[in-house]
């Protein structure tokens, strides 16, 4: 189900990478796979993945994630696990 797309991103400044539809960093579940945050399939992905997992149905919810995200992922926060965690411990309503 996809409750957040590229039309509903805040920022234009990622990079779009060709992705075989059943790669890791964009397809399953989220686990020990390498994030880019830099990269806006990825970051939909996760977005998405985190919507359905805690039953956020708004796009303004996601453009929250996305915003922390983007604006203050720290750098040592790398895997899709690790980046569910930061953000379920930051995301404010």
């Amino acid at each position: 189900m996809i409750l957040f797309s590229k039309r509903n991103l805040f920022y234009d400044d990622y990079k779009w990478s060709s992705y075989l539809n059943n790669d890791s960093r964009i397809h399953g579940k989220l686990d020990g796979t390498l994030f880019d945050h830099h990269e806006g399939n990825e970051v939909i992905y996760l977005i998405n993945k985190l919507m359905v997992l805690w039953d956020y149905r708004f796009s303004n919810t996601g453009n929250k994630m996305e915003k922390l995200i983007h604006d203050k992922l720290p750098p040592e926060v790398r895997t899709q696990e690790d980046v569910r965690d930061w953000v379920k411990a930051n995301l404010k309503f």
